[in-house]
């Protein structure tokens, strides 16, 4: 189980940003640069979207996660060779937000692990004085009922899942990592 935290904690500090950026088109009326408008489900086509997020579930193939996505992803990482029980494969899959990104790590051709980073978003800010007030060992619903609900999910590893919050001032925000329901760890940066 060590062994698992450490892993899924790597992955959570490999996880990099990846912009998508919009086109721009000249309007040949006014020769003005402006941005380009599509319609919602032509930006989401191919493209991991919040609620494509949430449907994918541990166990998964890499087959069923492309089908949700609706479009293959690209391997950041490989180790060990096809059809071996350990083969790990991470893939980064294009989202649908700027300054947003994802990974999906399967092993033995099973999803073992699914990150993200800006695609999936929370309402719910944290202070330091509700911070403070979360003790490692309490259970989600717990830790909810102080923060006023359930953050965004940054990563997923079997039992392992970790929220993240945002607070009131820029850049500040805190981590909350629970196992078996239970939080084990907690981290915050900037929170008043």
């Amino acid at each position: 189980m060590k062994k698992k935290l450490i892993f899924s904690t790597a992955l959570l500090l490999s996880l990099g940003l990846a912009g998508c950026g919009e086109t721009a088109t000249k309007d040949e009326s006014t020769n003005d640069s402006k941005q380009e408008a599509s319609a919602p489900a032509a930006k989401e086509e191919g493209k991991l979207t919040e609620e494509k997020f949430k449907q994918i579930k541990d166990g998964m193939t890499y087959e069923e996660v492309v089908k949700i996505v609706g479009a293959e992803g690209n391997i950041m990482s490989e180790t060990g060779s096809a059809g071996e029980p350990h083969h790990t494969v991470m893939y980064e899959f294009e989202t649908d937000g700027v300054m947003s990104s994802s990974t999906m790590m399967f092993q033995g051709g099973k999803l073992i692990n699914k990150a993200q980073f800006g695609v999936e978003t929370s309402d719910i800010q944290i202070t330091l004085d509700q911070f403070n007030k979360l003790e490692n060992g309490m259970t989600k619903e717990q830790v909810f009922d102080i923060l006023g609900g359930e953050g965004a999910v940054l990563s997923e590893s079997g039992d392992i899942v970790m929220y993240t919050y945002n607070g009131k001032s820029l850049g500040a925000n805190a981590s909350l990592m629970f196992q078996g329901g239970k939080l084990m760890n907690k981290t915050q940066l900037g929170l008043e």
